[in-house]
């Protein structure tokens, strides 16, 4: 809703606060633009970079410039490409349209198409690759393990089954190698979810972990954005706002933290079902909301250790922010991506023209961040941390 009300705003002449501006925008000298509709996550690999245009192509560009290197189509034709991930694996990119197609990485020749004998939308919930392994959900409540040599489905797992009609969708997995840890929802009157783990040889399920039902406050507890791994902890979020910690190995519960609590500075005043970001980045757990604000905790003590709050800008993006060298970068749906120190939220450069349409996580690449969206496929320079000073 609040990107919407944001672009409605827009269009009527309602411009960005001139302190938008005291920050550095790297789109105003980008290090290449190439004006090709696109949409998701791009992927790089090597000297290429890869993408999914919104007209079901998957294209390669060079990385160092931009330009064209081969665009294929996946043969899918209805509306705008149902996806929004492409995963590399070895010699293998593979686009994610409603189902999975697959191209030689450096020459686009096509190479296999995954259509599941049952199921469907594999290719919208694109999740992890590991080593000739490819793992996705899916919008019927299956989750996949596919070889990205040839397309050949390994297991397919039914993580819930319809209950009278009701649906059930299967979010973007992550893999430490052995387990394969997803979110879950259960479309039903009473919208439920949680975290189910899966071994990642066999697809048989190890542990799941239900959102528990607030007793004083019923609300939806579906699954509401990435999830999340570390050495020890799986981490989702429900609808409801609150963050859960799980054991990696049990799935019993370790902590959890409470919804955002407001009133907030932004359109929404407040979050009655939210959808949230996450990542981890060192010792600190960055959780983004509808409500624009981006809250960093400390893993250990899970103690707030810095906020960001932009509710004016709109709803930050969902789905698994990308981070490197202690810079997190998180998209606003509003069109924006803003880059945090992690360690300290402070904001070391952001965009600042809503039509370029960068609202999707971004992937970095050495010097340079790219980020994808209606208005093209941008190669931005990093943002950098400030150098501590030597005492003398």
């Amino acid at each position: 809703m609040t990107r919407w009300i944001l672009s409605l705003l827009i269009g009527l002449g309602w411009s960005l606060p001139s302190a938008a501006q005291s920050v550095p925008d790297p789109s105003e000298s980008p290090l290449w633009h190439a004006a090709v509709p696109s949409r998701g996550m791009p992927t790089v690999s090597g000297a290429r970079v890869f993408v999914l245009s919104r007209d079901h192509d998957v294209l390669a560009l060079a990385l160092d410039d931009g330009h064209e290197l081969w665009r294929r189509p996946t043969g899918e034709r209805e509306g705008n490409s149902a996806g929004y991930r492409v995963a590399v694996a070895g010699d293998m990119v593979v686009g994610g349209d409603w189902d999975l197609y697959a191209f030689d990485a450096a020459t686009g020749t096509p190479k296999w198409a995954f259509h599941p004998t049952v199921g469907y939308a594999p290719g919208y919930f694109i999740g992890a690759v590991d080593g000739t392994r490819l793992f996705t959900g899916s919008g019927s409540g299956h989750l996949y393990a596919i070889d990205t040599a040839t397309g050949r489905e390994l297991w397919r797992t039914e993580v819930e089954r319809w209950r009278d009609e009701a649906l059930v969708t299967v979010f973007e997995p992550v893999t430490n190698g052995t387990l394969v840890v997803a979110g879950y929802t259960v479309y039903e009157p009473q919208t439920t979810g949680g975290l189910v783990a899966v071994d990642a040889v066999t697809g048989r399920e190890r542990w799941r972990f239900r959102y528990p039902t607030p007793a004083d406050r019923p609300r939806p507890v579906g699954n509401a954005g990435a999830v999340v791994i570390t050495t020890d902890l799986a981490i989702g979020t429900a609808e409801d706002g609150r963050v859960w910690a799980v054991d990696l190995a049990s799935g019993t519960v370790r902590w959890s933290l409470p919804p955002l609590d407001g009133p907030f500075d932004g359109i929404i005043t407040e979050a009655p079902q939210e959808s949230r970001g996450l990542a981890v980045v060192g010792h600190r757990l960055i959780v983004g909301s509808i409500t624009g604000y981006l809250t960093a905790y400390d893993l250990g003590t899970q103690r707030i250790a810095w906020q960001y709050a932009q509710g004016w800008l709109g709803s930050l993006s969902w789905g698994t922010y990308t981070h490197a060298d202690g810079v997190v970068y998180v998209p606003f749906f509003s069109g924006f991506i803003h880059a945090l120190d992690a360690a300290t939220g402070t904001v070391l450069w952001k965009t600042v023209d809503h039509t370029q349409s960068l609202f999707s996580p971004v992937a970095v690449a050495g010097d340079r961040v790219i980020a994808a969206g209606r208005s093209g496929v941008w190669a931005l320079p990093v943002a950098r941390r400030p150098v501590p000073s030597t005492p003398r």
